[in-house]
C-alpha cells in the first residue's frame, strides 16, 4: 500500500465568501424569518440579473419548475419533451402535474436537446423542457420555429440575461450551483399573465375562483436569510465566474489543452476522453484516489427510468465525458493533485 496522503477533493461545494455568510447572520439578527422585505429586494435582483420583468422566488428548484410548468400552460395529459441528459428532478416535475415526459436523445455535437432530431412522437407536443446543461448554451431558435412552447433551464447556466423566447426560465440555488441560497429556485418571466399565474401558484391560501384553471397549489416559501444570501450572491457572481474560470486556465495548461467542450459559463470543467476509456471506470478509479469526478451523469433519464427507445447519442456522451471538480473552494493543490491522478489513468 503506497503511503502518500490521498487527497480528498469534492466535485463541487457552495461559493459564498464572509459578506454572504454576514448577509444571513444579519437577516437572522432582525428575528424575522418570512419572506418580507428581502424577499421582494432580492426577487428584484434576479429579475434584474436575468433580464426579465418579473421573478418569483420558491423554497426548492423543483418547485420553480413546478410553478413554471404551471404557469405556462402545461396540464394534465400534456406532453412535454424533455432531454434524456437532464437531472431527475425535471422527469418528475412534468410527473407531478399529471403531464406526459417525453424523453428524447441529445445532439451528436453537444448533449443538448436537438431541435432537428426529435421523433416523431414530438411532432404534436406543444411544450419543452430546455436545459443549458453543465454550463453549455442551448440555441432556443430551432425548438421555437417549432412552435413550442419553451421553459427554460438554468439551473446550471446562471447567466445574466434570459432567452426572451422562453415563456420562462428556471433558476435552481442549491449548494453546488453557481449561486446558492442553501437551497431554492427561482422563475423570471416576461409575461404579466405567467408571472399572476406564478403568484397563485405560489399562494397556498389562495382557494381559486370559477374557471381557475390551476388544479392545486404549491406552498414553497422562503425565508429572509436565504434571501440576504442570494443578493449577496448575486453581487459577487462576477468574482465567482472569475475564480473558476481561472481553475478552467489552470486545468487546460495542466493537462496540455485537451479536449473538452467549451462551455459558455465555467459550471463544469468537462474533458472528452479518448475512445479507448470510459468515463465511468475512470471517475471509479479517481474517486479511489479522493477525487470525486463524475461522468456526464451514472445514469440517464432513459436508464432512470427505465424508458424504451434509442438514445445512441446520449449514451456516447455518458462514456466520453468526465467532469473534473471546479469550484471555488478549490486551491492550486487541489487541482495540481486532480491533474496528477487524471494523467497517471489515461
Amino acid at each position: 500500500m503506497s503511503d502518500t496522503p490521498v487527497m480528498q477533493v469534492s466535485h463541487g461545494f457552495p461559493g459564498f465568501d464572509a459578506e454572504v455568510t454576514a448577509a444571513a447572520v444579519r437577516a437572522l439578527q432582525d428575528g424575522r424569518f418570512s419572506g418580507g422585505a428581502r424577499k421582494a429586494e432580492a426577487e428584484q435582483r434576479l429579475a434584474a440579473f436575468a433580464g426579465g420583468t418579473y421573478a418569483r422566488l420558491t423554497g426548492s428548484g423543483f418547485a420553480a419548475l413546478q410553478a413554471a410548468l404551471m404557469a405556462g400552460g402545461v396540464r394534465a395529459g400534456d406532453a412535454v419533451i424533455l432531454p434524456t441528459v437532464t437531472c431527475p428532478s425535471v422527469y418528475h416535475a412534468v410527473r407531478s402535474l399529471g403531464a406526459a415526459p417525453l424523453v428524447v436523445d441529445v445532439s451528436a455535437e453537444l448533449p443538448l436537446l436537438d431541435a432537428a432530431t426529435l421523433p416523431e412522437a414530438a411532432q404534436h407536443a406543444r411544450f419543452v423542457i430546455a436545459p443549458h446543461m453543465f454550463g453549455l448554451a442551448l440555441d432556443l431558435e430551432p425548438l421555437h420555429a417549432r412552435g413550442l412552447r419553451i421553459i427554460e433551464d438554468c439551473a446550471q447556466y446562471q447567466h445574466p440575461g434570459r432567452d426572451a423566447l422562453a415563456v420562462a426560465s428556471v433558476y435552481s440555488f442549491s449548494p453546488t450551483k453557481l449561486q446558492t441560497m442553501g437551497y431554492g429556485g427561482g422563475v423570471v418571466s416576461d409575461d404579466p399573465q405567467v408571472d399572476a399565474a406564478l403568484q397563485r401558484f405560489l399562494s397556498p391560501d389562495d382557494a381559486g375562483q370559477a374557471g381557475d384553471e390551476l388544479p392545486f397549489r404549491v406552498h414553497a416559501p422562503v425565508a429572509d436569510f436565504q434571501c440576504a444570501m442570494l443578493v449577496a450572491q448575486l453581487d459577487r457572481h462576477a468574482t465567482a465566474i472569475a475564480r473558476r474560470q481561472a481553475w478552467v486556465d489552470r486545468y487546460d495548461e495542466l493537462l496540455g489543452h485537451p479536449q473538452r467542450l467549451q462551455a459558455e459559463v465555467p459550471f463544469r470543467y468537462l474533458l472528452q476522453l479518448p475512445p479507448e476509456h470510459d468515463a465511468r471506470r475512470v471517475a471509479e478509479a479517481l474517486r479511489v484516489s479522493g477525487v470525486s469526478a463524475w461522468p456526464l451523469a451514472s445514469q440517464l433519464l432513459h436508464q432512470t427510468f427505465g424508458l424504451a427507445g434509442d438514445y445512441p447519442q446520449a449514451e456516447r456522451w455518458q462514456r466520453q465525458l468526465l467532469s473534473l471538480p471546479l469550484h471555488e473552494g478549490l486551491t492550486e493543490t487541489m487541482v495540481d493533485y486532480v491533474c496528477a491522478q487524471l494523467q497517471a489513468l489515461l
